[in-house]
Order: structure tokens, then C-alpha cells, then sequence
């Protein structure tokens, strides 16, 4: 398996974001309209999502002086989940399992299960992504609902932080605030965004 190598990222949400390029003049390297649950612990801020019939979590390493965020993946699981995985998960979370009866679990067990659990938060996101090669950097512009809600988003990420800055700055947002997905879907669903 290769050697998974942390990203740095900067991310900013907004009803409407406008940049200081475009990014058609880039070459679009994806295209992804998704359907997804964020399934957020209240305790801790690991990231984890429900997309394509996987958990995929991913955690926060550090926060860089020009409060970059290096963000590693650290689980990607099939479901159904077997009863171990879910265990781990709750291990994640920092909160203890419900009682677990069955072998494994779907996504929708899952989601029922999160839904009735007041440490943890629920979030179905739908995300219209294009992804672009900036001078080397990845840069996203999404469309995302939650909740109902529809927001504006733009990324950018590479392993190296100061190519990710130097691509913030580029698109005109540096100095905006970098608000990551698990930041962004809890102050939305307080209305705080």
C-alpha cells in the first residue's frame, strides 16, 4: 500500500465567492457531483464522510503559523461496517458505542444510529465539486447544500504549504478565514455561517 502523505489545505465558505482568476483557464481534472453524510462527533473534530459506500475519515495533524491545516486520512472502510470498524469509529469519536447487537452494519443502520445519538451530529451534504490544476496545486470550486442550504466553497491543497499560499493568494483570498468542513457544517447548522 503506498505511504499516504498528509495535505495542507485552506478552504473558505460563503454564500458567493468571487475569484481573481479563472479557472477555466486551467485544466479541470474532475468533475464529481456527490451525495454525502458528514456523521460529526460534538467531543472532537475528526472529518469523517459517508461517500461512495465507504467511511472515510480523515484527522487534523497541526495547524501551520498561516493557519494552514495538514490534514491526514486515516480510516477508509467498505460498509457494510463489521462491528469492529464501528467499534473503532466510537474509539474516533472519543465517545462510547451504543450497544451493538448485529455483525455489520449498512450506511442507513449507521445514519439511524448516529441520528438517535445527541453526542453526534448528522450532516447530508450534497457537493457539485470541479477540481483544476493551478500551477501545480489543487484548487476546488464547489457548490455544496446542507441542510437545504446552499454555500459557495473554494480549496486549495498540495503537501507543500507555502505552493497552497501562494495559490490562496492567487485566487484573492488570502486573508479570509480557512474554515474546513467540520468547522463550516456546525456553524451552519447554527446559523452562524
Amino acid at each position: 500500500m503506498a505511504e499516504i502523505i498528509p495535505r495542507w489545505e485552506w478552504r473558505h465558505f460563503a454564500d458567493k465567492i468571487d475569484i481573481s482568476i479563472n479557472l477555466d483557464d486551467y485544466e479541470k481534472t474532475r468533475h464529481v457531483e456527490s451525495s454525502e453524510y458528514y456523521v460529526l462527533s460534538k467531543v472532537v473534530d475528526e472529518n469523517p464522510k459517508v461517500r461512495a459506500n465507504k467511511m472515510d475519515i480523515k484527522s487534523l495533524l497541526q495547524v501551520n503559523e498561516d493557519w494552514l491545516e495538514q490534514w491526514k486520512p486515516i480510516k477508509k472502510v467498505d460498509f457494510p461496517l463489521p462491528k469492529e470498524e464501528l467499534l473503532e469509529l466510537y474509539r474516533i469519536f472519543r465517545i462510547t458505542p451504543p450497544a451493538l447487537e448485529d455483525k455489520e452494519y449498512t450506511i442507513d443502520e449507521f445514519i439511524e444510529m448516529a441520528r438517535k445519538d445527541d453526542r453526534l451530529m448528522v450532516f447530508s451534504v450534497e457537493k457539485v465539486r470541479d477540481l483544476y490544476d493551478v500551477d501545480g496545486c489543487i484548487v476546488e470550486y464547489a457548490t455544496v447544500k446542507v441542510d437545504g442550504r446552499e454555500v459557495t466553497t473554494v480549496a486549495a491543497e498540495l503537501e507543500d504549504p507555502a505552493k497552497v499560499k501562494e495559490t490562496v493568494k492567487k485566487l484573492g483570498l488570502w486573508g479570509k478565514e480557512n474554515i474546513n468542513y467540520v468547522k463550516a457544517l456546525k456553524r451552519i447548522r447554527n446559523n452562524q455561517l
